[in-house]
């Protein structure tokens, strides 16, 4: 490994360490939530519809897609796939599939006793079906009809928006020759598409010659009134939500003590040597810049979004003064002193379990004790997974150990599990402290009907979904081009980006987590929700990332663009309305999210800075999302608005 590389490893972890701070944040409502109601079933009067799926391989084809749902017996979320064709639906398709009855369960609030049955014609695969399929989905569900001569294309992603996909000059010809469809939709950004030559094609002037109305969309709310005529509860204004008391007053208390703690954390780094302190200069500056924002945001009054900032740079700062302490012995005393520190790297681990024993004595009766038992959870899990990570390049190092010809060398190398280390320990830690805030909150009680076994089955399954969503489209499409196995370009991509190594790493690790709590211990499901919380974010980020936004270098691994801007607005702007709704729905059915509030100012500050803090926004929006619909389930008012 090149020494700039091993230089620069610890320094981008800045960026995941933020993000790790982004995740230390509450919950908010479901965005087309609204008062209490009655939770409404799903619809008997119609079980079952078809949908056409398009092709635009080779000249380009009209198949079709049945699609239907049913009560599961077993009380739980079930998918199935079947083909009249062997190999008919291919693997990406499968995890579309998965996802589609996903996203359309967490939109419309459905039982998630569900059995989803997806039955595809012919020889389909690829994520393009995605939109229509949720679409049609959620028409089941809700009790909506299909307009007649309506098709789509696109892919869905777990933030409901729509992603692009290929071969749209070529499906709408098919549209054409078949000549049962008037209008078909596209996605947001792709009216000048490529042809199967690359020149880019007019598709909304090709769609008039043919007699085809092509209208782009967005978003799921989009695509379901063209599809259907019928409208879906959604945003129409963006309030700002804000914190208010006593939620103010706890939180401006637990900013400052963060800031005294970055203080000094940052007074013992300045000690370091010089020649020490330059290998952290760029993680220093990006701790030092949160700190000066967070002082920033309290002095404005935006407590939540100062919180997470504070948060993130003082776990930042800590890392970086553990970590580059113990460089600064090892250069003055030997290697010794790296030996000692990696021989006790189960620290981190006895930190974690330490805390999970902890947890173990906290009963949840209200959403806000279900709030602070997931985050705390979820952040834990993180942590541990990190700490995983930084275990395996220890046990490397030591297998290596023969090639080293320095001290030096062997240093440089430890630097990122060192970092890694430190980051695990400074987050549990940091977890510990924001459990003590939303612990404290008042909150209406859990609902006697929910069912808290299922729900932490349905989010697992949902992270795990998008995950294979992220794997069997991007990864694997990422292999095929470079001539390699899955694994090896998983590993590429994991070089670059943490965040997909620590995902495909945190699967294996929620069966053994709930094993240590007891199948008989009732936190255990909820430690399923906060692995569900924090995983669904970071998988769904991915596939925004690398599948649906960004454009990757191939030679670094790395985003260095985005396929449209209007799609990253669009996708940002999408999901802060439902943030910002969602937040005030459920502080109108009795819960003040100071978290929540937190998240969504940090992620209102995200978005407007960089590509890479652009993506951070929508991950932490996800997110909430994603633990407000927990919350929802667990409040028994996941489809409040659909009970109108």
């Amino acid at each position: 490994m090149p020494t700039t590389t091993r230089r620069r490893r610890p320094i981008a972890l800045a960026a995941m360490t933020v993000f790790a701070t982004v995740m230390l944040t509450g919950c908010i409502q479901l965005p087309f939530g609204g008062p209490k109601g009655t939770p409404v079933p799903v619809v008997e009067q119609k079980s079952e519809v078809t949908i056409p799926a398009l092709s635009g391989a080779g000249e380009g084809a009209v198949s079709s897609i049945d699609i239907s749902v049913a009560p599961n017996t077993e009380g739980a979320l079930a998918v199935e796939v079947s083909e009249n064709e062997v190999g008919g639906a291919g693997r990406t398709l499968q995890a579309s599939a998965w996802n589609s009855a996903i996203v359309a369960t967490l939109f419309t609030g459905a039982d998630l006793a569900t059995d989803y049955r997806f039955a595809f014609d012919g020889y389909v695969d690829g994520p393009s079906a995605g939109g229509i399929m949720t679409a049609a989905t959620m028409s089941l569900l809700l009790g909506d009809e299909l307009l007649p001569g309506v098709a789509m294309t696109g892919t869905i992603t777990p933030t409901g928006t729509i992603g692009p996909v290929g071969g749209v000059p070529t499906k709408i010809s098919a549209l054409a020759e078949n000549g049962e469809y008037t209008k078909v939709l596209i996605p947001l950004g792709l009216r000048n598409a490529p042809d199967q030559d690359g020149a880019l094609v007019d598709v909304v002037k090709l769609g008039a010659e043919n007699g085809i109305e092509v209208v782009e969309v967005g978003d799921i709310a989009e695509a379901y009134s063209q599809l259907t005529g019928e409208s879906l509860p959604s945003p129409s204004s963006v309030t700002i939500p804000r914190v208010s008391e006593p939620g103010y007053s706890s939180t401006e208390a637990a900013t400052n003590r963060q800031i005294t703690e970055f203080e000094r954390n940052e007074s013992d780094f300045l000690t370091l040597s010089e020649e020490i302190r330059s290998f952290a200069s760029g993680g220093y500056e990006s701790a030092a810049v949160d700190a000066a924002t967070a002082r920033d945001l309290l002095a404005q009054g935006l407590v939540g979004g100062a919180l997470m900032k504070a948060i993130g740079a003082n776990m930042l700062m800590k890392a970086l003064s553990g970590t580059y302490r113990t460089a600064d012995d090892v250069l003055t005393r030997g290697l010794d002193s790296l030996l000692i520190r990696l021989e006790s790297a189960d620290q981190a681990s006895d930190v974690f379990f330490n805390f999970l024993d902890q947890l173990d004595r906290y009963e949840v009766e209200t959403i806000a004790d279900a709030e602070a038992l997931i985050t705390a959870y979820g952040n834990a899990f993180d942590a541990y997974s990190l700490y995983r990570y930084a275990e395996a390049e220890i046990a490397a190092i030591y297998e290596n150990a023969d090639s080293y010809a320095s001290t030096e060398e062997v240093l440089m190398d430890a630097l990122s599990p060192l970092i890694y280390l430190e980051v695990s320990i400074a987050q549990v830690e940091a977890s510990e402290s924001v459990f003590e805030i939303a612990r404290d909150a008042d909150g209406p009680a859990l609902a006697p009907e929910a069912d808290v076994e299922a729900i932490a089955e349905f989010f697992r399954k949902a992270a795990d979904s998008n995950l294979e969503v992220f794997n069997a489209d991007v990864i694997a499409m990422i292999a095929e081009d470079a001539g390699v196995s899955d694994a090896v370009a998983l590993d590429a991509m994991g070089a670059n980006d943490l965040n997909i190594a620590l995902a495909n790493n945190a699967t294996g690790l929620v069966h053994g987590i709930q094993a240590y709590l007891g199948e008989e211990n009732p936190n255990s499901a909820y430690a399923a929700m906060g692995y569900g919380w924090t995983n669904y974010a970071r998988n769904s980020n991915l596939i925004e990332k690398y599948g649906t936004n960004g454009i990757l270098d191939w030679t670094t691994f790395t985003v260095v663009g985005v396929t449209s801007d209007a799609r990253l607005v669009h996708t940002l702007d999408f999901s802060r309305g439902q943030v910002a709704q969602a937040i005030d729905v459920l502080a109108g059915n009795g819960y003040a999210s100071v978290l929540g509030v937190g998240s969504f100012e940090s992620a209102s500050l995200a978005r407007e800075g960089d590509l890479e803090e652009k993506f951070t926004a929508i991950q932490d929006y996800t997110g909430t999302f994603a633990l407000s619909r927990v919350l929802a389930y667990l409040g028994g008012f996941a489809q409040a608005e659909y009970a109108e």
